[in-house]
């Protein structure tokens, strides 16, 4: 899973450990551990552990860096042997071990030239107590190497024909070892200069080993071990988990920092369109009391006729023709009010219809009127409301309705 962030360095690491464990027995061993850390500057060494052990290593490694042994001593064994790109594991074994077999060794193979390579060889049953403990201990073993031949992305920055190691005494050609020689111990060891940095020669393959994880060594197929596998991937699940669950972490702060923001704007634009409607309010409800007002009065409009073609002229006309000498008009309304005006009320008409008030000599005069307009097409009918006459001498008063068709 997420394999393709094993390559970066976030996921490697900017750190790790270079051990040498060297043999003197099947049991014991002596360390050698060199802390490489990768800054601005370039790659140095951050810490040194002579003559120490898995324990201690544990101890001082709170950061949880991974480990890259490279294991030599007694019970390693290293020879150069003819080799081509089908070759078996099985058969360069019997090179190096005429009739052992594979199972119960493993092998690593550095290159030399294209016929010919460095087979180095351990017992499985030496090599998994190793990787049994370190499982135990819970350190990131996560590469293991046999020999000096971890050096090889080291010897291009020495440019020396011969090295000493913790136990052997390499002999350099084309940057490539081709012979060495086991020299038991390193009584009085040399400094080398790798680029500003100071290394001991016993300490030159525990920083080998540690560079390894920075530049890993192409020429050198290390030993497969499935435990070993298995820590590395662990290593990688660790980290990879961790990367990703931070960058989710920070996805979404992100996330959540903008939707924030984005809220708070909402908000902030809301509250003030808020402000606007609140303050646009008086106009919204002054606006709806005019169109109250409005639609009353085109009502009214409407049904005082003067939308339509106006007869008003035509009735009054009509009336004050018809009318006889022996009658005389006080009032004349066309269209009037149901009561009187009152300011708290609304006006009322009674449309379609002509209310007349007047006086006449005798009665008879008044219905021979009334008979005259109902005569007219646009009467429809015509009530008389009241007639009054004291006596003869004096005329009566009255009042009448003309409904209009």
């Amino acid at each position: 899973m997420l394999n393709f962030l094993d390559k970066y360095k976030f996921i490697k690491g900017q750190a790790a450990f270079g051990v040498e464990l060297v043999f003197s027995t099947k049991e014991s061993y002596t360390l050698i551990a060199l802390e490489l850390a990768s800054n601005k500057e370039g790659i140095e060494v951050s810490r040194r552990f002579l003559d120490t052990s898995l324990e201690e290593i544990k101890k001082e490694n709170i950061k949880k860096l991974p480990i890259y042994f490279s294991v030599g001593g007694k019970g390693v064994i290293h020879k150069k042997v003819k080799t081509d790109d089908n070759i078996k594991h099985q058969e360069l074994l019997n090179q190096v071990l005429p009739n052992a077999s594979i199972n119960d060794f493993y092998l690593q193979k550095s290159k030399l030239e294209e016929f010919e390579c460095w087979v180095s060889v351990i017992r499985k049953d030496v090599l998994d107590k190793l990787i049994k403990k370190i499982e135990d201990l819970g350190l990131f073993g996560v590469q293991i190497y046999l020999g000096p031949f971890v050096l090889e992305n080291t010897i291009p920055l020495l440019d020396k024909i011969t090295l000493l190691t913790t136990s052997h005494e390499l002999l350099i050609e084309n940057n490539m070892i081709i012979q060495l020689d086991s020299l038991g111990s390193v009584s009085n060891g040399e400094e080398y200069n790798l680029e500003g940095e100071i290394i001991n020669s016993h300490e030159l393959i525990a920083f080998g080993t540690a560079l390894s994880h920075f530049i890993p060594p192409n020429g050198l197929t290390s030993i497969e071990a499935s435990e070993v596998f298995e820590i590395q991937q662990e290593y990688y699940y660790k980290n990879k988990y961790v990367t990703v669950g931070f960058a989710m972490l920070v996805l979404f702060f992100v996330i959540t920092i903008i939707n924030m923001l984005i809220g708070n704007s909402y908000q902030d634009t809301n509250n003030e369109l808020q402000y606007q409607v609140n303050s646009k309010k008086q106009y919204v409800d002054e606006l709806a009391i005019l169109r109250e007002e409005f639609n009353i009065k085109e009502q009214f409009v409407q049904n005082s006729g003067v939308t339509q073609a106006s007869k008003i002229s035509f009735y009054a006309d009509q009336i004050a023709l018809s009318v006889p000498e022996s009658i005389q008009l006080n009032q004349l309304f066309i269209n009037p009010l149901t009561k009187r005006i009152n300011k708290a009320e609304d006006i009322h008409f009674k449309y379609n219809k002509i209310k007349i008030s007047g006086t006449v000599a005798k009665s008879i005069a008044l219905n021979n009127w009334v008979k005259q307009l109902k005569k007219y097409e646009w009467t429809d009918d015509i009530n008389i409301i009241s007639f009054v006459q004291d006596n003869l001498q004096h005329a009566g008063e009255f009042e009448l309705e003309i409904y209009i068709n």
